[in-house]
């Protein structure tokens, strides 16, 4: 009997027929996993719902879900999904749009590798953390050198947060000294200075923009840094510095067109160095508000201009307050203010004796015999200045003419250094003889002659007798300093 072909017989066909139809029940029931590498993950977000699923286990089965690819790219499919990355992308923010393969998803998330795989962390491995404007190149170990984990930063289980804290208490850990100076100085916004290059270690101020100078290069981080937000902190004089009373409505705002950081005084004013007390004499200090408490600005004294003052706005405003004591001031002292006013006010209290007491003659002398012309300021207060000096003291005592006379009458005076007696020959020896009983034209020569007899030719032989001659001759108290006469010329 001939052996039947089993591949043409009934039996292979209705074999074939049924194994098309399971595999058509097969693929109709489970649809692409068929044709799948693997399982598609199970990792979900509490709460969060995208497209109606939870995790892309949701829809394994709808291949077409991710994969569709006559009419969109994979990329095109996730993004339509995950609607917050693609928003972040558009927006050119978070760290996708930094990305250069953002259109490759699967590049750093795959799939199809089983229900426990999580393929957000897979990204990490491939992760270029500079994109984040934080760099790791310093922080690739720990301070004990052991290897630095994602988690050490990241607190979060997926790394999308991170906060200041872990900063803190790495830092701390390693010297809590600095880290606490550092954050009373600067905040614990770590992140709004540090960029992990790290971008501070070589820092200087220069780099901002904003050179420290004068000044601004000797006060604390802190008073400018106010808050913790270091960047964009404001440059602006205006800024920090609120704007005197005074000025409002004089300047522009643009204070260093007259300021520098060196000090707010002096201030160049049109090409000239300008500081109030130092420029004009005159200090503020008393004139900050007039007498009905208004602030008085550079405009309440000098209505003309900034250049001139203008003394009868002193007088106007004076005069509101007490019209009898200006009236009877400016009669007494004349109305030039600034003569003898500065501002302080040194004559607020005036006491002569503070300048130059008024004792004896002086205190009985008229004003204007000193102040001519009710000029008061820089009176002379030296007594050669007042008084000429004597041709006879001319050269001799210099000009410290209290060391010998006082106020209340040039003569007598009081000699601090006369070793000749000075009552020589007079009866009564309480008495003292006239400075011109000795000395003539000056205090430096002198004679005996006016009172002794001058027989030239017996005094000449006299003394010649002992050794005494021309010019010695005449400087009698060389040998007779007590006006006595000595031994050796009182003969035997």
């Amino acid at each position: 009997m001939k052996r039947l072909n089993p591949v043409g017989s009934v039996l292979g066909f209705i074999l074939t027929f049924l194994l098309f139809i399971g595999l058509g029940i097969s693929l109709w029931f489970n649809r692409g996993l068929a044709f799948s590498p693997g399982r598609v993950t199970a990792k979900s977000r509490d709460g969060v719902i995208l497209k109606g699923f939870t995790s892309h286990a949701d829809f394994e089965k709808q291949c077409s879900t991710c994969h569709d690819p006559l009419n969109f790219s994979l990329a095109a499919k996730c993004l339509d999904c995950h609607g917050e990355v693609n928003q972040q992308i558009q927006a050119g923010e978070g760290v996708h749009s930094q990305s250069a393969i953002v259109n490759d998803c699967a590049n750093c998330h795959p799939e199809h590798r089983g229900r426990d795989y999580d393929p957000t962390k897979a990204s990490y491995q491939l992760f270029d953390h500079s994109l984040t404007s934080f760099s790791l190149n310093w922080h690739q170990v720990n301070y004990d050198a052991t290897p630095m984990q994602c988690s050490e930063c990241h607190k979060n289980s997926t790394y999308s947060i991170i906060d200041n804290q872990p900063c803190l208490d790495c830092h701390s850990g390693h010297d809590n000294n600095f880290a606490q100076v550092h954050v009373g100085d600067f905040g614990s916004n770590c992140l709004g200075c540090h960029d992990g290059q790290d971008g501070m270690i070589n820092f200087t101020h220069s780099q901002t923009g904003y050179i420290l100078e004068g000044k601004h290069g000797e006060i604390k981080c802190s008073d400018c840094h106010t808050s913790e937000k270091i960047k964009d902190t404001p440059k602006d004089c205006k800024d920090c510095h609120t704007e005197p009373t005074m000025h409002q409505g004089l300047f522009e705002k643009t204070c260093d067109t007259c300021h520098t950081t060196q000090s707010w005084s002096p201030a160049n004013l049109n090409g000239q160095s300008f500081a109030h007390v130092a420029t004009t004499g005159f200090s503020l200090k008393l004139h900050q508000v007039d007498y009905s408490n208004q602030v008085i600005t550079c405009t309440t004294c000098h209505p003309k201009d900034l250049q001139t003052t203008d003394i009868q706005t002193c007088i106007d405003c004076h005069n509101q307050h007490d019209t009898v004591f200006i009236s009877d001031h400016q009669q007494q002292f004349g109305s030039e203010c600034m003569v003898c006013h500065d501002g302080v006010d040194r004559l607020s209290n005036f006491d002569h004796a503070n300048f130059f007491p008024l004792e004896g003659k002086h205190a009985s002398a008229e004003c204007d015999e000193c102040h001519a012309n009710k000029v008061f300021r820089d009176t002379p207060a030296e007594c050669w200045q007042c008084h000429k000096e004597p041709d006879i003291h001319a050269g001799v005592f210099g000009l410290k003419c209290y060391y010998c006379h006082n106020a209340d009458a040039w003569s007598p005076a009081n000699l601090q250094q006369h070793n000749f007696p000075l009552n020589h020959g007079l009866e009564d020896q309480s008495l003292q003889l006239d400075c011109t009983a000795c000395h003539g034209v000056n205090y430096v020569d002198y004679t005996c002659y006016n009172c002794h007899d001058h027989q030239a030719n017996e005094i000449a032989q006299n003394h010649q007798a002992i050794g005494i001659v021309e010019p010695d001759l005449t400087s009698c108290a060389n040998c007779h300093p007590e006006g006595t006469v000595t031994k050796d010329l009182q003969g035997p």
